[in-house]
């Protein structure tokens, strides 16, 4: 069983991901204070990070990718989101480069760049419509696995 942190813990990804991450066999936490990162990352096998504009953690997404790649450079990263991939792609796509030239982004329906779920320039993406979606769903858990080694 792998161990996931979220990391930017909306709402709808401690509602909608947690459940989806239990059904999966993998068990959770929610970073609270980014001063915890050290310790939490310690047990993670990925990180989720919200892409929403507020989040119970007072940090943008940027800050929490930029502690995460400081303190474990490899660890798997997957973004969360209420938007379809192609609203959030530059987003995602600018908070990876900063750290890896050649980045990617790999969904359930959809790959930009030469995506490898598992590797540090990978990022995986999810979007709450594809938690709703059956055969997304089940794709994603696929990835996932993958991912989260």
């Amino acid at each position: 069983m792998s161990h996931i942190l979220l990391a930017r813990p909306h709402p709808f990804i401690v509602s909608e991901m947690a459940p989806f991450l239990q059904d999966q066999g993998h068990s959770f936490s929610k970073l609270t204070q980014l001063d915890a990162l050290n310790e939490q990352l310690s047990q993670a096998k990925a990180a989720v990070i919200s892409l929403a504009l507020s989040s119970p953690l007072a940090h943008t997404a940027e800050e929490v990718v930029t502690a995460i790649r400081q303190k474990n450079a490899r660890l798997p990263l997957v973004f969360a989101s209420l938007l379809p991939l192609d609203r959030v792609q530059k987003n995602i796509l600018q908070l990876l480069e900063q750290h890896h030239p050649a980045a990617s982004v790999v969904s359930a329906t959809s790959t930009l760049g030469s995506g490898r779920p598992g590797q540090p320039d990978t990022a995986l993406y999810f979007s709450k419509d594809d938690l709703n979606n059956p055969d997304s769903r089940r794709q994603f858990a696929q990835l996932l696995k993958q991912h989260a080694l």
